[in-house]
């Protein structure tokens, strides 16, 4: 989508102000977008720039250890191998990376930077990322680069095929104009003028899951209030099924019991049941007794007929009184298996 279009590139939405001669806002997600000045938008602009970054500038050094304490955290986390930094400049953060962990740490960068970033890095790509066909990442970073493209939306796109099935996203942007005391933001580069709600709204349109979303962050002295933004590929409802079966058959190998029909029963096992080894659904209520589900008929306990399965505590307001309930039966604790356990730490 260009950004000439009417349409808000984030949310799509119609109606839109005009607050400045430049800008376009969307009255919907409040982003703000303009058509790239002609100075900046002639072929080949970017691939004249060099030395956009000052590293012995005491800001430089602060938003540096910043970024690294960051990326460490989600290496450590995440344990990806191959990395991707969008716009990585000298490549003095894949460098400090790189001594820290045993990655592939990979780049793009269309200005004369590339020259210096491919002294630290694995390997500097100097076309667009569109361009890139190395892939799977299991970490894509891009700090300050999305509201200098004309179309974010088909930008993600891109990054999206180079992102591995389980890998991160991310994205760092100025928050609004990216300082509390200016109006607007009036650098000739920046297209886009994002808030929290338009680039979880484009994010979540390209097909990604926000996983965390924090504001403040610091870039440069004019750039002290920033969007970060950690994103995952959002799953299929298809894959989403299966997961969830796989955490049910990973607890229970084999036929099992459900206690307790109520709403967490509706709400969280009864869209996959059927495709679950469920013996039997057992409630302490003699009103549910008789109920038809599926291919199971709600009853008590009977410990002659249910043996030494193990049972499907199906509540989590009330998973304790039921697990002392079931105590009170004569069935073993290591019989007795929360809700909570399968959803839990996803």
């Amino acid at each position: 989508m260009s950004v000439s279009a009417g349409l808000c590139p984030c949310c799509r939405h119609e109606e839109t102000q005009q607050p400045s001669p430049a800008y376009t806002r969307c009255s919907c997600c409040g982003h703000r977008w303009r058509l790239p000045p002609e100075a900046v938008s002639s072929t080949g602009y970017y691939e004249t720039l060099v030395a956009r970054n000052d590293p012995q500038a005491p800001w430089f050094k602060r938003k540096s250890s910043d970024r690294v304490a960051l990326l460490s955290a989600l290496l450590e986390e995440g344990g990806a191998r191959r990395v991707l930094e969008i716009g990585c400049a000298e490549g003095e953060l894949g460098g400090a990376i790189k001594a820290r962990f045993d990655v592939v740490y990979d780049g793009v960068e269309l200005s004369r930077d590339s020259e210096v970033a491919e002294q630290s890095l694995d390997r500097v790509f100097k076309t667009p990322a569109s361009e890139v066909k190395e892939l799977p990442y299991g970490l894509i970073a891009s700090f300050h680069v999305l509201e200098h493209i004309a179309e974010p939306e088909q930008e993600l796109a891109c990054w999206s095929r180079l992102l591995g099935e389980n890998g991160q996203l991310l994205i760092e942007v100025p928050n609004q104009s990216g300082h509390p005391l200016l109006v607007s933001d009036h650098n000739p580069e920046h297209l886009h003028q994002f808030t929290p709600a338009s680039l979880a709204i484009l994010l979540s349109r390209s097909g990604f899951a926000c996983t965390g979303l924090s504001v403040g962050h610091y870039e440069s002295p004019v750039y002290s209030d920033s969007i970060r933004i950690v994103a995952r590929a959002q799953l299929s409802a298809e894959r989403q099924r299966g997961l969830l079966l796989e955490r049910f058959r990973d607890r229970f190998d084999g036929p099992f019991i459900v206690y307790g029909i109520g709403g967490d029963f509706f709400n969280y096992l009864a869209p996959v049941a059927e495709e679950l080894e469920i013996q039997a659904l057992l409630d302490s209520s003699p009103s549910k007794w008789g109920q038809r589900i599926g291919s199971l008929i709600v009853g008590g306990y009977d410990p002659a007929e249910h043996g030494m399965l193990p049972i499907l505590v199906c509540s989590i307001r009330f998973g304790a009184n039921i697990r002392q309930h079931l105590l009170t039966l004569g069935i073993a604790e290591d019989r007795i298996i929360g809700l909570e356990s399968i959803y839990e730490h996803a």
